[in-house]
């Protein structure tokens, strides 16, 4: 295939999504190590002081897609020095100038401060996508300069401080094209007007995971107004099963026939989990990893109702979660 013309090379190297197979085929001759240098969109770096960002944009310069892990491991357990480092503020500067086309972030065990979400907000016209796990050093604050120019933010167990309980309201009005949200790791007060709003004016979004501040009251409007919903992640979920909130939200749980994924339930009346019943018949994926509140028989009646189910997380007897793949 050495003589195909490097654009047929380059349509071919499309079809490779995975970066082990392309670094394969850029070992093969210089004409292949050219091609997938300028074709490659999606770089994952396993360690960001393994390399240099100088060096990674040279060696490809049309990246869109970035993902770069910080602290190792073992950094989730406290063993890991407070100033260790991890900050992403030097990768943001240098991709700036050279990545005007970047689209997506995903970070992992980075240092992440409110001056480098700033940054990343105002450098690429075309962003969409941002990912923390496990990061630090930003706040709301932060999280309110990037609201505008993100389809998804999606934030995992991240130290968050809260100095803007509105943030939300940051996401600007034109702002309809949102398909991913989760701020379930966020401690502080939500405007929940301000999400209802959000959620109803964007009719492509999937996924949605909610904090504990957001009542049961509040779930039903949601769930009401976006149906479309694919995965969920509940918040708070306390209230007595003959009120008037748990009514409205078994009404809204019977319009969301599009749910495959469930999570969170981070604060729990038992008594109301029946009211997701009818949404577990086409669960494929249950997370209880957070739902210290649901055990024994209700645990297992609602499990009961999860016919198509392929993946499951709950609690281990030391509190680790614990995930169990295709057991059916």
């Amino acid at each position: 295939m050495t003589y195909f013309p490097e654009e047929v090379l380059e349509h071919v190297f499309d079809f490779l999504s995975s970066h082990r197979d392309r670094n394969a085929v850029s070992q093969v001759c210089k004409s292949w190590f050219r091609v997938e240098r300028w074709s490659r969109h999606r770089v994952f770096i396993g360690n960001c002081y393994a390399i240099s960002p100088e060096r990674v944009i040279a060696r490809f310069p049309r990246v869109r897609a970035l993902t770069l892990k910080g602290k190792p491991h073992f950094a989730d357990f406290s063993l890991v020095p407070h100033d260790w480092g991890g900050f992403v503020y030097p990768w943001i500067v240098a991709m700036a100038k050279s990545y005007p086309d970047l689209e997506e972030l995903r970070l992992k065990r980075m240092v992440v401060s409110d001056e480098s979400l700033e940054l990343l907000s105002r450098s690429f016209p075309n962003f969409q996508s941002l990912v923390l796990v496990s990061c630090e050093g930003f706040s709301t604050d932060g999280l309110a300069s990037i609201a505008a120019n993100c389809r998804e933010l999606d934030l995992q167990e991240n130290e968050v401080e809260d100095r803007r309980g509105h943030w939300l309201g940051c996401f600007p009005d034109s702002c309809t094209s949102l398909v991913s949200l989760n701020f379930a790791c966020l401690k502080g007060e939500v405007n929940l007007g301000a999400l209802e709003r959000l959620v109803a004016r964007c009719p492509n979004l999937r996924s949605l995971r909610l904090n504990r501040a957001v009542p049961l009251e509040a779930l039903h409007k949601i769930l009401t107004r976006a149906p479309q919903l694919v995965d969920i992640g509940i918040g708070s979920y306390v209230h007595e099963s003959n009120s008037e909130a748990y009514v409205k939200l078994c009404n809204a749980v019977l319009n969301c026939k599009s749910v495959q994924s469930l999570s969170g339930f981070l604060e729990v009346a038992p008594c109301c989990l029946p009211a997701f019943y009818p949404i577990c018949l086409n669960l494929t994926s249950l997370n209880l990893s957070y739902a210290p509140g649901i055990q024994g028989n209700e645990l297992i009646n609602l499990i009961r109702h999860c016919r198509k189910l392929q993946r499951l997380w709950v609690r281990s007897l030391n509190n680790e979660p614990l995930a169990l793949s295709s057991f059916y």
